[in-house]
């Protein structure tokens, strides 16, 4: 079974392409690793250098070891598509388009990603009492998340909060404007407003509680590790058992909470559209 080299390569782009732009994982978590990724259950290292102590002078200076201190994300998370087309032509011309089978692919590889990382929401160390949101106490529900990350020292412009659909219609009813966050190469659709000094999300992806409720999601943008990798992406120009031509990609990523302190997690209910 002959492969094309030239298209693979298009194919690994437009995903890496489209997860870079739409991928929230990409954009909340901390992503400078060091280390190759080259299959699943690799792991990388997030450096850091732990916080020097501060003491009372009284004419003498001393001088502590600060060692670096290190985080391993193991890339434990494996995902994969494939599809069949009649007309490897076709396909060929069809790559950037909006609603390419290889764009939707990319779409579909970003919501698992996004829904595993939202997931990690249990470790969060400050989970907050279920809340039914309306138009009436939006700003509050949301300025109480901010509070608590500034609190621990989170400062504004690095802060992110994740919201629900339903949230982001209770924002715009409260006067707040959202736009969309164009992402790296301009081409991203991510729902987004700073207009209460933090970066406000909006996705599809956050998960729900035991009870049925969303999750809403607030964080440092260090509070969060991310990895992925695109392994490999093939075009098979004729499968065994027919005359059409196969695609298949995988990827492979991993996520960790690495500053528990700066993420905070609240259930919320849809409530009133009205004040």
């Amino acid at each position: 079974m002959a492969t094309n080299n030239s298209i693979e390569k298009v194919i690994a782009a437009e995903i890496l392409r489209t997860n870079e732009d739409n991928l929230l994982a990409n954009t909340v978590c901390k992503t400078d690793f060091t280390g190759d990724i080259k299959k699943a259950g690799d792991s990388v290292t997030f450096i850091g250098l732990n916080e020097p102590s501060v003491y009372d002078y009284n004419g003498v200076v001393t001088y502590e070891d600060i060692d670096d201190s290190a985080t391993t994300l193991y890339i434990d998370q494996d995902k994969a598509f494939s599809f069949k087309v009649k007309d490897l032509e076709a396909l060929r011309s069809s790559i950037g388009l909006k609603d390419s089978q290889t764009k939707r692919a990319s779409y579909n590889l970003k919501n698992q990603v996004d829904a595993y990382v939202f997931g990690l929401y249990p470790e969060a160390g400050n989970q907050l009492g279920t809340t039914e949101v309306s138009v009436a106490n939006v700003l509050q529900v949301v300025a109480e998340m901010k509070q608590i990350l500034e609190e621990k020292n989170v400062p504004d412009g690095r802060i992110w909060i994740v919201v629900p659909p339903f949230v982001k219609t209770k924002l715009l009813l409260a006067g707040i404007k959202f736009s969309v966050n164009e992402g790296v190469n301009g081409t991203g659709s991510t729902g987004f407003t700073d207009e209460l000094g933090c970066d406000i999300y909006v996705s599809n992806n956050l998960p729900k509680d035991s009870e049925g409720n969303t999750v809403l999601l607030a964080g440092s943008y260090s509070a969060i590790a991310y990895a992925e990798q695109v392994l490999e992406t093939q075009v098979i120009d004729r499968l065994e058992d027919s005359f059409a031509t196969a695609v298949r990609g995988r990827i492979v990523f991993g996520a960790k909470v690495i500053r528990p302190d700066e993420l905070v997690a609240q259930p919320v209910s849809d409530g009133a559209n009205t004040i």
